[in-house]
């Protein structure tokens, strides 16, 4: 069952990921909070897409707040929601191109395996 649900992961970065947590043991229909990170260079562009990313459905903002070691801003947002490809793939894509608004970038994704707390 494992070897087929891998099979119908398309095969990009997002695939990966989520064919490494199948094989880890992970049940991708499962809901679980999903971060998606976002960097920017200056803190009111952070502000700024922080208060645009808070306005879609479902969304938790947090951020921005400043990483001393790589002096950026960052912001995070999370959706609860299953680790389906096409819909963590459009999120993505939807706050990448809202990032980019606001002169910053997507720097990923991730989350925890589904556990019954969630």
């Amino acid at each position: 069952m494992r070897e087929l649900q891998k099979a119908m992961i398309p095969d990009d970065e997002n695939g990966e990921v989520l064919r490494r947590m199948v094989d880890d043991g992970d049940d991708l229909e499962r809901p679980r909070p999903i971060d998606f990170f976002h960097v920017f260079a200056e803190e009111s562009d952070a502000q700024d897409f922080a208060a645009a990313a808070g306005a879609l459905a479902d969304l938790v903002v947090e951020g921005p707040d400043f990483d001393d070691d790589d002096g950026i801003w960052e912001v995070s947002a999370t959706r609860v929601m299953a680790a389906r490809h096409a819909a963590i793939t459009a999120l993505e894509t939807e706050l990448s191109d809202l990032a980019a608004r606001y002169r910053g970038y997507s720097d990923g994704w991730g989350c925890d395996p589904a556990t019954d707390a969630h």
